[in-house]
């Protein structure tokens, strides 16, 4: 029933950008006026809000508010949660619908943060060892904070000498020298507030020095980076049908242990070819 009534008051939606890193919607109240819901990455959210508040008690968004938000996120994210900005604006009754998503989404008035918890999966952590154990290097490409993305990556034994943090903006001042001198270290490294486009720049890199490179991916826009990667491996639940066309390999269940399976099972049908050949010379 909230479903129904949520779709018959929506008058428009603005999808999830991941370069914008927010989604917004504009429904229509019980009066007739018109409300803009945006949710996102607070940092994203903050720079277009200039209130803060609840529904009759909002006021101007000082810096000091900033700097409030900005602590709550950290802490949030140094306890591995990833967090979303929730804000609205609401519109004037004689005013329709802006024309443009750019015109929507500013003048926000930001309603709170949200940390959503969400665990690894079981066996990861020991998949991660076994990677480790064979020389796979991992390498983390991912939208979320970068704090978050750090604490998660420790907790499954990803970051097991602290990871070098490298955000998007970072990543697109970065000349292709400075990223490959970067990649060609042997430290691990996190991508955080990436976009799709940074893993295609990512797999070009590591390939252009002669790394053998596996690229996971979901969407639409990973679509690029799982074709050009040596093995393309797409999610088969979460997944986009574009996304597992472009892919070499696709999970059925969408677990990163399935991978390290894969790995260990074509060395073991390599090495065994490999021995056969030796046996018949």
């Amino acid at each position: 029933v909230a479903v129904r009534r949520r779709e018959r008051h929506r008058r428009a939606l603005y999808r999830f950008d991941p370069t914008l890193r927010l989604m917004s919607t504009i429904d229509e109240r019980d009066d007739g006026s018109l409300t803009v819901h945006a949710k996102g990455a607070p940092e994203e959210v903050l720079a277009r809000a200039t209130r803060i508040g609840g529904a009759e008690n909002h006021r101007a968004l000082t810096d000091l508010d900033r700097s409030e938000v900005n602590r709550v996120l950290e802490r949030y994210a140094s306890e591995g949660l990833r967090v979303l900005a929730i804000a609205r604006r609401r519109l004037s009754p004689d005013q329709g619908p802006p024309a443009e998503r750019e015109d929507a989404e500013t003048d926000l008035c930001l309603l709170g943060l949200v940390g959503l918890f969400d665990p690894p999966r079981p066996g990861v952590a020991e998949a991660v060892e076994r990677c480790h154990q064979a020389g796979i290097r991992i390498i983390v490409v991912t939208g979320d904070y970068g704090l978050t993305a750090s604490v998660i990556a420790r907790r499954v034994g990803i970051a097991r000498n602290g990871a070098v943090i490298v955000t998007g903006d970072e990543l697109d001042d970065m000349s292709e020298h400075d990223l490959e001198q970067l990649l060609r270290g042997a430290r691990e490294l996190i991508f955080a507030r990436s976009s799709p486009e940074a893993k295609l720049r990512v797999a070009d890199a590591l390939r252009a020095q002669g790394d053998v490179v596996a690229m996971t991916g979901d969407g639409v826009n990973d679509a690029p980076a799982l074709r050009r990667a040596d093995i393309g491996v797409a999610m088969g639940r979460s997944g986009t049908d574009v996304a597992r066309e472009a892919a070499t390999m696709v999970l059925t269940d969408d677990n990163f242990a399935t991978i390290v399976a894969a790995v260990d099972a074509g060395r073991r049908v390599y090495d065994n070819v490999r021995k056969f050949i030796l046996y018949i010379f």
